[in-house]
């Protein structure tokens, strides 16, 4: 059918943006064949593409347009003005389809925090449920699982017949994965937990979204689209750039009726008798609700954008994970990324051993993680409570206005918790040029000779909040991003404090052992970085000089009542607008701790059955109740 037929028809919905959510929205919808859904996807398909298939070359995608938005962030004072590169999918699948495949999961405050902030329904165990229902859960061989230390897991907490699949990738126990789980034990940690439970202090081998069958990567495309790309009821358009919704404005309300886009530079419009359900995703679906003339009064006049719906919570309260690496050389005898890049037939050995087996160091994924809490990074902190509250007292006097919704309260709440995690401590295989932050492509490996690991003290949550605008009526230039990295001095009071304790695992063992030294005993590391700091001032600056993003965006149509900086309420409706939702990690009110794919899938699952009218919580817990081990 040609596009001119497909944009003559009328849709019951359209879903803006074919990534991780939309597509689980798309295929949720369809599954009543009266219901028709057209998607509107800027980038291409990628299906059976191999640079998406093969679990760890996820590198290589970064920063190419056929894959990537490559953002950049403005200038950020917090990093002594470095600019940020930010990978984000353009392509079907989104996110999904580039990223770490890292499984993480949000700790039960996280998602009470939302419910606390007015949002009913959106508490830890409101849903538990929807992460059972998006993923299949795959344990790990007896023999690959002992070796992972994959005891922690928890199977009567994990869902055995959704789209997504989650596994380790059996193939080859790699050292670090090995090691990491008995460092972070022999540091003085008790065994991880299922972060399923709720809590996941401790270190561990953290699953990947990565289907064990195929062993190629798990996504929004392969999972939720492809088995159902048949459907009748079911419209996708690729490489369609979203211009404006259209909106019907009457004397007392404003409808969404369409959807304005451009494909090939031709301009079309395409009718929803229903919804409109934006999908783009932390930086494009306030991009497209300014477009649209829905907004800040201030923002849109500025870039000639008639203001249709006054809505200053559009484009505020982006908030992003910090990671600070410290880089550290390894011992030969140790293979790293750098082995492959060094040496290219190594290279094209293990580029050979994916192809042909599905296997090889291209069939794996980042697994070692794990999560600390205060208590552990600083267990002899006597005045923690009263220090965090003088610097959260202290910004509120500056800054009066900056938080309506309440969420510092939370977070110094959070920080004190021995149950919740200041930091995600994450150990990668190779190393890494921290101080050139720009570049996403060029983050991986070391450009040093040698091999090399990275430690990663990454942020769980962060008070330091940023904007996302149009400068612009024109759709295709990029907005402003601003995340105000480290604005926020209790950010990086707390990322240095965590890097600190990164640096005491060092010298633990088995993982000492495997590190480079000099012949005084001190550690090997990266002639950018510096030297490895050893006081509280000396870490900041260290974190200010070696952080990037950890591309965890969230916020920028945050679920809060309108008075409170929210876009969205409780059933993902935006505020004033009939007819419109937005469906995607924009909406999180509050960060969460760790990757958060696994909680946008849980989200769009949940919003699907908010469109539907239907509780589906009630039908996966009957599913499970038939389960037999």
């Amino acid at each position: 059918m040609s596009l001119e037929e497909l944009t003559s028809k009328s849709y019951d919905y359209i879903v803006v943006g074919g990534g991780t959510a939309g597509l689980v929205i798309a295929a949720r919808l369809t599954e009543d064949p009266n219901v028709s859904v057209a998607i509107l996807e800027a980038g291409g398909n990628g299906l059976n593409d191999l640079l998406i298939d093969a679990p760890n070359m996820f590198t290589q995608l970064w920063g190419k347009p056929q894959y990537d938005w490559d953002y950049k962030t403005v200038p950020q004072e917090g990093t002594v003005g470095r600019v940020h590169g930010w990978a984000r999918g353009k392509v079907l699948g989104g996110s999904s389809a580039i990223n770490y495949n890292m499984f993480s999961m949000a700790s039960k405050q996280d998602l009470d925090n939302w419910a606390e902030l007015g949002n009913k329904g959106w508490s830890f165990d409101d849903m538990k449920a929807y992460y059972k229902k998006f993923e299949t859960y795959h344990p790990a061989s007896e023999t690959f699982g002992k070796g992972m230390d994959d005891k922690y897991l928890d199977r009567s907490l994990r869902g055995t017949s959704g789209p997504v699949h989650i596994s380790f990738p059996e193939t080859d126990v790699t050292w670090g994965q090995d090691l990491w789980p008995k460092t972070v034990v022999n540091a003085g940690y008790s065994p991880a937990k299922d972060p399923r439970t709720g809590s996941a202090i401790g270190g561990f081998n953290q699953l990947n979204t990565i289907d064990p069958k195929h062993n190629r990567r798990s996504y929004a495309a392969r999972d939720y689209y492809e088995p159902n790309a048949d459907r009748s009821n079911m419209t996708l358009i690729t490489h369609a750039l979203v211009s404006k919704i259209e909106l019907e404005k009457t004397f007392d309300s404003v409808k969404a009726t369409g959807v304005h886009f451009t494909v090939d530079g031709t301009t079309h419009m395409m009718n929803a008798s229903k919804e409109v359900i934006i999908c783009g995703g932390v930086v494009n679906s306030p991009q497209i609700l300014e477009l649209s003339g829905i907004g800040s009064s201030t923002v849109l006049e500025k870039a000639g954008i008639d203001v249709l719906v006054d809505l200053p919570g559009v484009g505020e309260n982006l908030s992003d994970h910090t990671a600070t690496g410290l880089v550290l050389g390894v011992k030969d005898e140790y293979p790293t990324a750098e082995a492959l890049v060094q040496n290219p037939a190594v290279m094209q050995q293990a580029l050979e051993a994916y192809i042909t087996h599905k296997a090889g160091p291209f069939g794996g994924a980042p697994t070692t993680t794990g999560f600390a809490s205060l208590a552990k990074i600083e267990p002899d902190f006597p005045n923690a409570e009263s220090h965090i509250q003088s610097l959260l007292e202290d910004f509120r006097s500056k800054h009066p206005d900056a938080d309506p919704a309440g969420r510092d309260t939370l977070y110094g709440r959070q920080l004190l918790d021995p149950k919740e995690a200041v930091c995600q401590i994450v150990m990668l295989p190779t190393g890494a040029q921290m101080q050139n932050p720009e570049s996403a492509s060029g983050l991986f490996p070391s450009v040093e000779e040698g091999m090399w690991c990275t430690i990663g003290a990454c942020s769980t949550r962060s008070l330091s909040r940023g904007s996302v605008h149009i400068n612009s009526s024109d759709p295709t230039a990029y907005p402003t991003i601003d995340p105000a990295y480290f604005s926020h001095p209790l950010d990086l009071d707390m990322m240095a404090r965590a890097l600190l304790h990164c640096i005491s695992f060092t010298s633990v063992e088995p993982l000492a052992s495997v590190l480079r030294r000099d012949p005084d005993g001190n550690l090997i590391t990266s002639k950018t970085a510096g030297p490895v700091p050893k006081t509280l001032e000396e870490a900041k600056t260290f974190v200010q000089n070696s952080t990037v993003t950890e591309y965890h965006p969230v916020g920028t149509c945050a679920m809060l009542p309108k008075e409170k900086g929210g876009v969205v309420d409780a059933e993902l409706k935006v505020h004033g607008v009939d007819g419109l939702r937005v469906v995607d990690a924009s909406i999180f009110p509050t960060h969460v701790q760790g990757n958060i794919v696994s909680l946008v899938y849980a989200v769009a699952e949940k919003a699907a059955d908010l469109i539907k009218g239907v509780d589906g919580m009630d039908v996966v817990e009957r599913i499970d109740s038939l389960r037999v081990d």
